[in-house]
């Protein structure tokens, strides 16, 4: 119990200093610090609607339930928040994150999920909802990346980093979380935990570093990003699922329905991508 009211404090602490930042931030990032700042306040209060149905109904939330509204408006705050700044041509950026993310979701449904729903009888909904916010987490992960590459300011940089290792942290958590909790649903872990509150330490930090001294970084975007890899990791992602799917079949000796739909979808979306972007 000391644990949970320990790491709650920490996220209250984490939500001030992001509120903080965006108080204090220069005009060009002030909506970036907001973005996290609603984005961890949603997260605390999905974790206290969360205590307060465990406490009164006395049973566990189901893989999928209301108050996954307020982790789920979590993730679209903080992609939004990475999406914005620096401020730059999104043209077929969807096709691009379609594409990472059914690659993501071929490789978590084969690492993670179908050998739980071979071993105990689940229905695909419990795919879907358990493997919901790895699949997030990547897509952040990646607009956070591509975000760094567009960035110029040193110390903008340095906080982009901060926050991209924060957001590994919550990623590990969320896998180990999952992976305990698909064996036995009701079990929690420890490590998990500190998973979590490593996120959350990181993060604030990373504000902190962003704003202290008071000579505040600033957005200051690059006319072309730093490196193309991001840019061409859709195609690779479309590559990896297309082979992940071809050795799956040789191993087993027949076609995964949800690897040939990943795959499909990723290489049309990678091809898309790639025709928009040869066209500008």
């Amino acid at each position: 119990m000391l644990g949970f009211v320990a790491a709650f404090l920490v996220s209250l602490l984490v939500a001030g200093v992001l509120w903080w930042a965006a108080y204090h931030s220069a005009a060009d990032a002030r909506t970036f610090w907001r973005l996290l700042a609603w984005a961890w306040t949603l997260g605390i209060a999905g974790n206290v609607a969360w205590g307060i149905h465990d406490y009164v109904t006395g049973k566990t939330l189901a893989v999928f339930s209301l108050i996954d509204a307020f982790y789920i408006a979590r993730y679209g705050l903080l992609f939004g928040a990475f999406w914005r700044h620096p401020r730059r041509a999104q043209q077929a950026g969807w096709a691009a994150y379609g594409a990472l993310l059914a690659a993501a979701t071929a490789v978590i449904w084969v690492a993670l999920f179908r050998p739980v729903m071979a071993a105990i009888a689940q229905p695909v909904l419990f795919f879907f909802g358990g493997a919901l916010y790895p699949i997030m987490d990547i897509a952040l992960l990646y607009v956070t990346w591509v975000a760094l590459t567009y960035t110029a300011d040193p110390r903008m940089r340095v906080t982009l980093h901060g926050l991209m290792l924060a957001l590994v942290a919550y990623t590990l958590a969320n896998w180990i979380n999952f992976r305990v909790r698909s064996e036995v649903f009701e079990a929690s872990s420890l490590l998990a935990g500190w998973f979590w509150s490593l996120s959350d330490v990181g993060t604030g930090a990373a504000a902190v570093y962003a704003l202290w001294p008071p000579a505040m970084a600033t957005f200051a975007p690059r006319a072309a990003p730093s490196t193309t890899l991001p840019e061409r990791l859709p195609v690779m992602a479309a590559l990896l699922s297309m082979g992940l799917f071809v050795a799956d079949g040789l191993t087993r000796h027949t076609a995964d329905t949800m690897l040939l739909s990943c795959t499909i979808v990723a290489s049309v979306l990678a091809g898309y991508g790639r025709l928009v972007a040869s066209r500008q």
